[in-house]
């Protein structure tokens, strides 16, 4: 797949007062059949009458791409008139994913593209309503980074700014530090622009707009897909320069339609997962409250060998629980959680399946419960030896076949640990 960039021509709009409202995107059924089935978030601002829709990680994990969920990546919108008020990026996904024959990631087309650095903050939005500029994250109108990046815009002068222009920017403070070590930047780095109506503005228009609040996001020189993807599996920067996943995230690739893409490069994919530090176990202690969740939480907790606090807390989370240990994992290993969680799904059937076999060869010893045990004892398989004798007092057997199912600590694929 090689697709060579050059730089024109190039599609962007023109600044107008155009206006959009949000039927005019997709049914507002779809957007509740999303909203109930977990995979769009609602969020209510604070104090002003406007609405924010988001994808949910859960979303993200089940690949339930539609026209609603990429469309809802921080999609502010007023809620009296339903009029979108702030525009996000649509999501784009990994280079990688558009050769894999997925409806929502169709081949890239064979255009020119531009290369732009792919900035490890949180996505911000800065949008004009009631009078002023306001600052939102993707997911939230009142998260840390929301407020640090209000703070910052309120002492900027933004009389460039157009009202009516979103301008998604990259909120870096060394506060909001996820992988790239940025040293002591603070401020907002702008990465798009779009009217009121959801078209892009030329970047170069932009920046100008832009050009008293912030500086704008980095432009590489052209190359082509190919040698691009290389450079990025081998830790290079676009240029051939060598990269560090301390310094550098990836690209974003814009193509002439319109169309991005990300390319991320392998170290910092790897550093990522590495700092977040989930494990197998991880996976199968949060998968165990939540198909346990009804359970006693001592109960549960004891099976889970975790603290009645955690368990009580990961109940609690409205997500869902496996849901919260998603938002710790780089969705690059949504693939290895999915492994992980079939593997254990299909070690609990067969368990269970054993103890059912094993208990019916020996059920017509029920009532002498001294020849049952040493029946019992010519089966090897722990779970399955103390599963009988639960079986036999009628007790249920999820949490004991969960708790024999616990994996040994191990790093995430390609994780290397610090001997």
């Amino acid at each position: 797949m090689l697709v060579r960039q050059a730089p024109a021509p190039f599609r962007y709009a023109t600044p107008g007062a155009l206006v959009t409202t949000l039927d005019s995107l997709f049914p507002a059924a779809d957007l509740d059949d999303a909203v109930r089935a977990g995979h769009v978030a609602r969020k209510d601002h604070p104090h002003l009458p406007l609405v924010m829709f988001n994808y949910t990680r859960a979303c993200q994990y089940a690949g339930a791409w539609t026209p609603v969920t990429t469309r809802c990546r921080g999609l502010v919108v007023e809620k009296d008139t339903g009029r979108v008020i702030a525009w996000p990026f649509e999501k784009f996904f990994n280079v990688a994913e558009h050769d894999l024959g997925r409806p929502y990631a169709p081949p890239l087309p064979a255009e020119p593209f531009h290369i732009y650095d792919k900035l490890d903050g949180s996505l911000g939005l800065v949008f004009h309503y009631d009078g002023r500029w306001h600052a939102a994250t993707k997911g939230s109108f009142d998260s840390p980074q929301a407020q640090w990046a209000q703070r910052w815009l309120d002492a900027q002068d933004t009389a460039g700014l157009r009202p009516g222009v979103t301008y998604l920017t990259e909120i870096i403070y060394p506060g909001n530090r996820i992988v790239v070590n940025y040293g002591d930047r603070a401020e907002l780095v702008l990465l798009a622009a779009f009217t009121g109506d959801g078209d892009e503005l030329d970047l170069r228009e932009a920046s100008e707009h832009w050009s008293s609040v912030g500086p704008v996001v980095r432009t590489w020189p052209s190359t082509d897909l190919g040698t691009l993807l290389k450079r990025t599996e081998t830790n290079q920067h676009a240029d051939g320069s060598p990269a560090s996943a301390l310094a550098t995230e990836g690209y974003v690739l814009r193509f002439a339609s319109g169309v991005r893409a990300k390319a991320k490069l392998a170290e910092y994919v790897q550093l990522h997962k590495s700092i977040t530090g989930s494990s197998e176990v991880d996976i199968w202690r949060y998968l165990g409250v939540q198909k346990f969740r009804t359970q006693p939480v001592k109960q549960l907790a004891k099976a889970l060998a975790c603290p009645v606090g955690e368990v009580e807390k990961l109940t609690a989370a409205p997500q869902g629980p496996l849901e919260a240990l998603l938002e710790q994992v780089p969705d690059e290993f949504d693939a290895w959680v999915r492994t992980v969680t079939s593997t254990l799904e299909e070690g609990a059937d067969r368990t269970r399946r054993a103890i059912e076999t094993a208990y019916a060869e020996m059920a017509h010893l029920a009532g002498d419960r001294r020849a049952f045990a040493e029946a019992a004892q010519r089966y090897q398989d722990p779970a399955v030896r103390s599963g009988l004798y639960l079986r036999l007092d009628g007790r249920d057997l999820s949490l004991h076949i969960w708790r024999s199912l616990k994996p040994a600590a191990s790093p995430a694929p390609g994780v290397v640990e610090e001997g």
